[in-house]
């Protein structure tokens, strides 16, 4: 049994990881300057050389360039006193940072994997590579890892494991939609969207979620009169980051997210994102390109998801998706998909750090990815 040499971090299942992200980010576009406040905030101390590695491997990622940003960190890991700051800066990297690096899932894993094993007794090394492979719900990695792991240290991970895979393996669902909406004081927009719900869904086998971010407006009336059952409230205003309990409460086979500003949605909303689903199995996680509206004029303004060479354009039997970045305006997975990527476990989700990265960079692991229908269908909101 491997002992290790300190206490890992605990097991957390939604960290803040906006301080570091911001922290990172910021550095990330300033070039190779400054690194005492680099030292300061991620809590290097007196360790230039840390700092001068960490600031090459920062602005390599920004670059493109993975293979020298992993050389750089694994030259930063070569000291063990930085193990701390490496499992915090690569949580940020894999979990929150884009900034166009787009790096592929076999070279994160490799990353892990060769951290712990030139480490293997010490305990953030073993949370790093434990805490990425649950993340990503990769459950037999995850599992081999923890079996080498001093037991009462890790536990929680272990119980989450378990809990997770039984959920996905033993899921069946009893609708086949689950439409999920959060609202906070958005009382007569949320009217609007859950009639047009009704108006629009092209299957009458489905239940609305409702999960209410302590809205001290007249939204519990509007749910009372458009008769929705299925209420989440919460005490306090967690923004997406309650996306966690709709998601969870979801029952159907198909989850459709839908912003409760949407004012108008495709005919047959339900069944294109379900046919899409089926039709491009690569991709699951699938929404509508939405068009946005100007509350006091009325004007429309197309909202892109990102730039057009972010997008690869697929056509099959007929339909036609860009793979890319996707707005959560009105988007589906799969609740038996959402369950095998392990859910939003891993990042307390903001404004800043969206669901929708989330959920298509744990697809991404598995070979899969999200897309945008595009064209003539498209839905309206404030």
């Amino acid at each position: 049994m491997m002992l290790a040499t300190t206490a890992p971090r605990p097991f957390d299942a939604a960290p803040d990881l906006l301080q570091d992200a911001a922290a990172i980010d910021d550095f990330m576009g300033q070039g190779m300057v400054r690194f005492e406040r680099l030292a300061e905030t991620f809590g290097l101390g007196d360790d230039p050389e840390g700092a001068r590695l960490l600031g090459a491997a920062l602005q390599a990622y920004y670059r493109r360039d993975l293979p020298m940003a992993v050389g750089s960190l694994k030259s930063f890991a070569a000291n063990e006193s930085r193990m701390a700051v490496l499992g915090r800066v690569f949580e940020v990297l894999y979990k929150v940072v884009t900034r166009n690096a787009g790096p592929s899932a076999l070279e994160w894993v490799n990353f892990a994997v060769e951290v712990y094993l030139a480490h293997p007794q010490v305990a953030e090394a073993q949370r790093l590579a434990l805490e990425f492979f649950t993340y990503n719900a990769l459950w037999n990695h995850a599992l081999t890892v923890y079996a080498q792991l001093p037991a009462e240290a890790f536990e929680p991970w272990y119980h989450h494991i378990m809990h997770q895979r039984a959920l996905s393996v033993g899921f069946q669902p009893r609708w086949r939609f689950s439409f999920v909406l959060l609202t906070w004081n958005r009382a007569d927009l949320l009217d609007r969207c859950l009639t047009e719900i009704r108006a629009k869904a092209g299957s009458d086998d489905y239940q609305i979620i409702v999960g209410v971010n302590a809205s001290s407006d007249h939204t519990a009336r509007v749910l009372e009169r458009q008769g929705i059952d299925e209420i989440h409230w919460n005490t306090r205003n967690d923004s997406i980051d309650y996306y966690r309990t709709v998601f969870a409460a979801a029952q159907g086979a198909t989850v459709i997210e839908i912003d409760d500003n949407v004012v108008e949605l495709p005919e047959n909303f339900d069944l294109i994102l379900e046919r899409h689903l089926k039709t491009f199995p690569e991709f699951g996680y699938i929404g509508f390109q939405p068009t946005r509206l100007d509350q006091a004029s009325g004007a429309r303004a197309l909202m892109e998801g990102g730039l057009a060479s972010a997008y690869r354009r697929c056509e099959r039997d007929g339909l036609v998706v860009d793979a890319g970045p996707v707005w959560g305006c009105c988007a589906a997975i799969a609740k038996r998909d959402w369950l095998e990527i392990g859910g939003f476990y891993g990042v307390r989700m903001s404004k800043r750090i969206g669901e929708e990265p989330q959920l298509i960079r744990k697809l991404r692991m598995r070979g899969r990815d999200g897309a945008l229908i595009r064209g003539h269908v498209l839905l309206k909101a404030y």
